[in-house]
């Protein structure tokens, strides 16, 4: 499953993970500045997925490549 590849949507209302059309989506409550947004990603992914994740592509994108540890 791994690595996964999702579009990020920074300060929304809630965190939220979600597939449409065979592509990943993140929306995320964090605010893309100062890390914040790639740190709450990291959070909220490992814990969906029950796994330690990193982002190993895309830190300054929004479309991101997340791997496991």
């Amino acid at each position: 499953m791994f690595p996964i590849e999702v579009k990020v949507k920074a300060n929304c209302s809630r965190n939220k993970f979600y597939s449409k059309e065979g592509k990943n989506f993140v929306d995320l409550n964090a605010k893309p500045k100062n890390n914040e947004a790639n740190l709450e990603l990291v959070k909220f992914l490992s814990k969906e997925f029950k796994t330690k994740l990193r982002i190993v592509k895309g830190f300054k994108s929004r479309v991101k490549v997340l791997d496991e540890l």
